[in-house]
C-alpha cells in the first residue's frame, strides 16, 4: 500500500469521459471506492507527470493550472491525477 498516493480529493469516474475501467493495466494502478471514485494512484504512474507539469509550483501559486484537460488515454488520466496528489 506504500506505493499508492492518496488523492486529496476523490475524483469520480463519471467525471472522466475516457472509459479507463475497461483497461486492466490502468485499473491496477488505482484504488477505486465501491461507488466509482478514484481514491489513490500508484506513485510511479504519476511521479513523472507531477514533476513535468510542475504541480508543486502550481500549488504554491507561482504557475497557473491548465484551464481544461481532456482525458483521452492513460497518459492524460495520470496527468490529471497528478494535480490531485501531494508528493512532498
Amino acid at each position: 500500500m506504500e506505493d499508492f498516493v492518496w488523492l486529496e480529493e476523490p475524483l469520480h469516474k463519471n467525471g472522466i469521459k475516457f472509459n479507463f475501467m475497461e483497461e486492466p493495466a490502468i485499473v491496477e494502478n488505482l484504488k477505486i471506492s465501491f461507488d466509482g471514485a478514484i481514491m489513490a494512484v500508484r506513485r510511479n504512474a504519476i511521479e513523472k507527470h507531477y514533476e513535468e507539469q510542475e504541480v508543486k509550483m502550481i500549488r504554491l501559486g507561482y504557475k497557473k493550472p491548465p484551464s481544461k484537460m481532456k482525458v483521452e488515454d492513460s497518459d492524460t488520466l495520470y496527468k490529471l491525477l497528478s494535480y490531485y496528489v501531494d508528493l512532498e
